[in-house]
């Protein structure tokens, strides 16, 4: 599986749920709790700003503007940081998050899985039944899977994981294993 092709797609997914919000809907609560909408486009700009500070060996913003629109911002930032993602040079190269050494790519795959996770969270805000294909959603799954322990937990990446049906798509286990309530399994 091309992880480009697969980010991609996720940026058309998500860029295009966030392209069509209402100025109002960017207030709204997201499943990511205490987090508005907006918020969640924070913080999915304030990830690809820390690829582009980390790529040209600056350093990220310590508050992420959103400016006029943030839309356009998400798709701006979100798009430049998966094309430095993807340089060879950073592709292949050394990368560290959390003490751990991984290539560009695998960081391009953490980056896809993220923002694949947060266009449920924002749909699901709007009233969008946000449905995943499922080589989408298989990738994400086995990216978010291979996480350590630590990344689950109060002041972790994740809330705690909750359970999933035995017979529960790959999309519905991606949620559980990311903390957020599935609908069937509810």
């Amino acid at each position: 599986m091309d992880i480009r092709e697969l980010d991609r797609r996720v940026r058309e997914l998500t860029g295009g749920i966030i392209d069509g919000l209402t100025d109002e809907q960017l207030d709204v609560e997201s499943p990511c709790e205490g987090w508005t909408v907006r918020e969640v486009i924070r913080h999915m700009v304030g990830n690809s700003l820390g690829v582009l500070a980390k790529v040209d060996g600056t350093e990220a913003p310590a508050e992420v503007d959103l400016g006029d629109d943030p839309r356009a911002t998400f798709r701006q930032t979100r798009e430049a940081a998966s094309a430095a993602l993807s340089e060879p040079e950073v592709f292949d190269g050394p990368w560290e998050l959390r003490g751990q050494q991984y290539t560009g790519g695998t960081m391009l795959f953490v980056h896809f899985a993220d923002v694949l996770v947060h266009a449920w969270d924002i749909g699901t805000a709007v009233g969008i039944d946000v449905r995943f294909d499922e080589d989408m959603a298989e990738a994400a799954l086995s990216v978010v899977s291979r996480f350590p322990e630590d990344a689950w937990g109060p002041g972790s990446a994740f809330i705690e994981k909750l359970p999933a049906a035995e017979d529960a798509s790959a999309q519905e286990r991606l949620l559980a294993l990311t903390g957020r309530v599935v609908p069937s399994a509810a």
